[in-house]
């Protein structure tokens, strides 16, 4: 059964010298459990797919179209407030490229881990704490890291916490925009060991983002190459090596 449904996803950025096709009628199926690598080179429309799904978009953002069904739920004709409240985090959520940019070196990482579950409000606040150390000893991380500021920590424990982060309310769905670009190879390995046993134990499908075929290759079932915003070439994580559909496969 198909958890996710894309069909002829369109968005566009406005610029002084006119628009530009971002992400140009994509389409593509995501079953439940499975993940799905997207990968082709800077520009190519890979992080403005995963903010058209996730309706982050930009300020010039454009041309705004398409069907995105996520477990039965046509989410295009939801309101931006019903989106936020049963979409966003709670059944799809996303992992941002640069986990030092993305959390706040003010605030004690267990507060930012927790901070989604303010909207649950069957909740209080034991329950909370609970719910971090479950996600900090999920990801692998000892339960005194929820205490600590992002600076006290290193590239791959900040990577860990950004995981936990996106899995804080359960979703079927979580989005990785390049979650080991800036870790070293030892760290990157131990990274995707876990993104492997997240999707093992715990039935979650991924949307995988990378710049490295190989690496995708690993962890996903599918594979989309991405150029001009467009899906050159989908198939099986094996026949992308073997049986190429698109020279820009090669």
């Amino acid at each position: 059964m198909n958890l996710l449904e894309v069909r002829n996803l369109n968005m566009q950025y406005a610029s002084p010298l006119g628009l530009v096709n971002a992400v140009d009628d994509i389409s593509f199926d995501l079953s439940k459990g499975q993940a799905i690598g997207i990968v082709g080179e800077s520009g190519s429309g890979k992080t403005s797919m995963s903010l058209a799904l996730m309706r982050l978009l930009p300020k010039n953002a454009t041309g705004y179209s398409g069907s995105i069904r996520l477990d039965g739920l046509e989410t295009m004709t939801l309101s931006n407030d019903d989106f936020r409240r049963q979409v966003r985090w709670n059944k799809m959520s996303m992992v941002f490229q640069g986990a030092i940019n993305s959390l706040n070196p003010v605030i004690r990482v267990g507060d930012q881990i927790a901070e989604p579950l303010s909207t649950v409000s069957a909740m209080n606040n034991k329950a909370r704490r609970d719910r971090v150390i479950n996600l900090l000893d999920l990801v692998g991380l000892p339960t005194d890291i929820g205490q600590r500021y992002p600076h006290e920590l290193s590239g791959g424990m900040k990577q860990r916490v950004m995981i936990a982060m996106a899995l804080v309310l359960e979703p079927q769905l979580v989005i990785l925009d390049e979650p080991t670009s800036a870790l070293d190879v030892s760290v990157q390995a131990q990274i995707m060991n876990l993104l492997k046993d997240l999707k093992r134990n715990l039935g979650i499908s991924f949307i995988f983002i990378t710049h490295d075929i190989a690496l995708a290759s690993d962890l996903c079932d599918l594979i989309a190459v991405m150029y001009a915003g467009e899906i050159a070439d989908l198939s099986s994580s094996e026949d992308i090596f073997y049986t190429p559909k698109h020279p820009y496969s090669i």
